[in-house]
């Protein structure tokens, strides 16, 4: 019979090599010119856990004549991030990929608990929901125009700051990279896996 310890590793292995492929993946030119182009931000909970955005962000394709500017907005991105969310930032993705060494963190960071941003494509109405992990409720407002329990006030600070930031990538439309999406609404939502 395995041990567990055995049955652990090979899953870290398994692990390790379908990330090494997606990078590899990402530098064989997977996004060609005038496409779109995932951004990622992976983040580690007081449990132990990792938790991502899901779906990936996916921003304007990095060329050369926009590299320095784009990496300035990314870098505003993480900034918000960082106030806005409690869990320690384990990677983040965008031109490249950065990897942390970091301590679990101690502040009730939970990546069940996420900020669900709601973007909408101004051209086709299109909407995507991006779920961000271990979001900090002592910073949440909630909107009480609508009566709903978990509905967040887009104009708190933290909430603004970050909403800013990704609306200046800006984000693309997955389904139709041509067009530009932006952030129109938020929720809380509990249980993410």
């Amino acid at each position: 019979m395995l041990d567990k310890a055995w049955i652990y590793l090979y899953a870290e292995n398994v692990l390790a090599f379908a990330q090494r492929l997606e990078l590899r993946r990402c530098y064989v030119g997977l996004y060609p010119a005038g496409t779109s182009q995932r951004g990622s931000i992976t983040a580690l909970d007081a449990g132990g856990e990792k938790g991502s955005i899901s779906p990936a962000f996916f921003a304007p394709v990095i060329t050369a004549a926009n590299e320095v500017a784009q990496a300035a907005l990314w870098a505003t991105v993480l900034e918000k991030w960082d106030a806005l969310f409690l869990g320690a930032r384990t990677r983040d993705e965008y031109n490249d990929v950065t990897t942390y060494a970091v301590l679990r963190p101690t502040n009730g960071a939970a990546r069940e608990i996420s900020l669900k941003l709601i973007a909408r494509d101004a051209t086709t109405g299109q909407t995507v929901d991006y779920y961000c992990p271990t979001v900090d409720l002592s910073l949440i407002s909630y909107d009480a125009n609508y009566g709903a329990k978990d509905v967040v006030d887009l104009t708190t600070t933290e909430v603004a700051d970050f909403i800013a930031a990704v609306n200046a990538l800006p984000l693309k439309n997955p389904f139709n990279y041509a067009n530009n999406m932006s952030i129109i609404g938020a929720q809380i939502v509990r249980g993410q896996k």
